[in-house]
């Protein structure tokens, strides 16, 4: 039987354990900033066998009200050990914000995952990393487990001043809050990643709105090989809010 024939059913199962849900149990949630919270779940399901990279992800399924039904959304994993599950939710609008914010301790949800979330190479010496508030728990795993001699630079969006929180990094990596205030998403982000110093070594990885992970993914895709870049949209403005704000770059 060819080789191909079971890697093809390896990695088919690997999908089928990701999409299949458990249940699981809350047990802390509390405000880090007015614009991020933390969910601390129970559960009991093994950790994998094999190594798992940083900005690996979940998928939360949460009951809506009234209709005996579920909604889902992804979440990077921030820490997975001793049967607790962590995860650092944006508080964005949506059905799962608004039960993260009602959740309390035994509240009931579902889980699927993780998958991966890092396709880059890994680690990689020299980095640049940009996100905003919905990349910022992937962005602080991934510096979480850089090696200490990495260099590079990281460009966080955040709503406000009240939404910088504390980011362990190597010391050769500079970290930059950019709060837009009143500035249309992405605009910041967008002009500090644009004018960051790049080598053809750097490895880039990005986290945002669709529009500007776009945006910067033909940016940095024009000036290193495919491989070394990596970007991705973790919600959607709607299209009257995107022309707005291209009408500021």
């Amino acid at each position: 039987m060819r080789p191909d024939f079971f890697a093809n059913a390896n990695r088919l199962d690997a999908i089928r354990r990701a999409n299949c849900r458990r249940r699981v149990s809350v047990v802390e949630a509390f405000d880090l900033t007015p614009h991020m919270r933390r969910m601390i779940f129970e559960d009991l399901e093994p950790a994998p066998s094999e190594q798992e990279k940083p900005a690996d992800w979940i998928k939360l399924h949460v009951p809506v009200l009234g209709d005996g039904t579920k909604h889902g959304r992804a979440y990077t994993v921030r820490e997975r050990s001793g049967g607790k599950l962590v995860i650092d939710m944006a508080l964005h609008g949506g059905l799962c914000a608004s039960w993260a914010r009602r959740a309390r301790p035994g509240d009931q949800a579902e889980i699927s995952g993780p998958r991966k979330g890092l396709k880059l190479t890994w680690p990689s010496d020299e980095v640049l990393l940009g996100a905003d508030e919905t990349g910022l728990p992937a962005v602080a795993c991934i510096l979480a487990n850089l090696p200490r001699h990495t260099r590079g630079s990281v460009c966080l969006e955040v709503p406000d001043e009240s939404d910088i929180q504390p980011i362990e990094a190597p010391p050769a990596i500079a970290v930059g809050f950019l709060p837009r205030k009143t500035a249309p998403p992405g605009r910041l982000l967008t002009q500090a990643m644009r004018e960051a110093r790049v080598s053809r070594a750097t490895a880039v990885w990005v986290a945002a709105e669709r529009a500007t992970a776009l945006e910067l993914r033909e940016h940095f895709e024009a000036m290193l090989p495919r491989r070394k870049v990596q970007t991705s949209g973790y919600w959607r403005m709607p299209c009257d809010e995107t022309a707005k704000r291209h009408r500021f770059l």
